[in-house]
Formats: C-alpha cells, sequence, structure tokens
C-alpha cells in the first residue's frame, strides 16, 4: 500500500521541525527558552515538552496578531545564540569546525525567521 500523503498540521509545522531540531537550525532551544520567548511577548506558559511549547507559541501569538513579535524574539535569540556559540569557537580553537556548521544554519535559520516575519505583515 502506497503511504498517504500527509497535510501540514498547521501552517508553521515546517518552521517548528527547523527550530527544533539542531541538525537544521544550529541552535539548541530548551523548553527553559520557548518559555522565555513566549515572556518576552506576554505570554506565561507551563514548562512542557519544546514541540508542543512551540506549537502553543506561534499558534497563540497568531491569534492575538503578535507574531511580528514573537518572530522579532526568536531572531533575537538566535543572534544571542550565535554570539555564545561564536565565543565558544574563540575559546576551543579545536571545536571551531563544528561551531562554523552550527553558526551558519543558525544564520540560515535566522533567514527563514525573517522571511516568515515578512509573509505575516
Amino acid at each position: 500500500m502506497k503511504p498517504k500523503f500527509k497535510d501540514k498540521q498547521n501552517e508553521y509545522e515546517t518552521l517548528e521541525k527547523q527550530l527544533l531540531s539542531l541538525f537544521h537550525s544550529g541552535i539548541y532551544i530548551s523548553s527553559y527558552d520557548i518559555v522565555q520567548l513566549g515572556k518576552a511577548i506576554g505570554y506565561d506558559l507551563p514548562l512542557k515538552e519544546r514541540n508542543i511549547l512551540l506549537s502553543k507559541l506561534l499558534g497563540d501569538a497568531k491569534k492575538d496578531n503578535k507574531t511580528k513579535e514573537l518572530f522579532a524574539a526568536i531572531s533575537a535569540f538566535i543572534k544571542h545564540r550565535a554570539m555564545q556559540y561564536t565565543e565558544l569557537g574563540n575559546n576551543h580553537p579545536h571545536a571551531r569546525p563544528i561551531i562554523s556548521a552550527w553558526l551558519q544554519k543558525a544564520k540560515s535559520t535566522d533567514l527563514l525567521i525573517k522571511r516568515e516575519a515578512s509573509n505575516h505583515e
């Protein structure tokens, strides 16, 4: 039997997968980080699994017309994490090749966030 095409569960599913995967995004976002992103735009989220939190945060932000603010907070988070990784690479030169790959992916993820933000203006 041929597998059936699966529709996206929500419009942010691809973005969620990108953000939650270190391999794809170049950054690790913990549950705590997602709760802090929520606080930055006025949401008080309970500490739960990352995928549940991010999905709820994106959905609530869309519902409340706060996607622009959320995407700005995510972009700032990515830049902050990239600065931490850069410092880590400077302090540990043997790890630079891996960290450089993370930084490139983080830059691509930030561009994706900015593209999403421009789609919601």
